[in-house]
């Protein structure tokens, strides 16, 4: 694991602690495809590389893909406090969809995050900690949906609400059985 520079925390936030730092890291997982799902029906890591260089992060995936073949051979989760800026954000989460459309495989398709920052000003996301925030909510807004079949109202998330209380909101609802989801308002 490389060292995080001073340079990547973002002006005017606050600095970590070191629990926090030693916490940050971009991870890169890794997936066995010979093993391939497991009784629940996921795909979990095999094993997870963690790294505070995004560069490193982006040629640790692409070695993998590379290696296999295969866009499902890894995956980046990119750690917004370590994101200087969307841009940075953006390649992280991109990696796969970026090898795909230089190794083109007959129909294999992935989705990737829209790079333009214009599109992303229309949402009030302006940083990549603005960004995390609103993915959260939208992943939260689709289990939500997905087990009630209505979208939320009320829940009391928003852009104003911390990462960790969406987090934390959003695990609350992952871990209800899906017949004892919450009730629709």
């Amino acid at each position: 694991m490389t060292t995080r520079p001073r340079s990547a925390t973002r002006p005017g936030a606050r600095s970590p602690n070191r629990s926090e730092e030693a916490l940050m890291a971009h991870k890169v997982h890794i997936y066995d495809l010979e093993k391939g799902f497991d009784e629940g029906g996921w795909m979990r890591p095999a094993r997870t590389l963690e790294t505070t260089d995004p560069e490193e992060a982006v040629r640790l995936a692409r070695a993998e893909l590379d290696r296999t073949g295969s866009i499902s051979a890894a995956t980046v989760r990119p750690d917004w406090r370590l994101c200087p800026d969307l841009r940075t954000y953006f390649r992280l989460t991109n990696v796969v969809a970026d090898w795909l459309d230089e190794n083109p495989i007959e129909g294999a398709w992935i989705g990737r995050l829209v790079e333009d920052p214009a599109h992303w000003d229309g949402y009030g996301v302006r940083s990549p900690e603005e960004l995390e925030k609103h993915l959260l909510l939208s992943d939260y807004s689709d289990l939500y949906k997905e087990l009630t079949g209505v979208r939320p109202r009320h829940s009391g998330l928003s852009m104003a609400s911390s990462i960790e209380e969406i987090e934390a909101a959003y695990d609350r609802l992952r871990d209800l059985p899906a017949d004892d989801g919450p009730e629709p308002p």
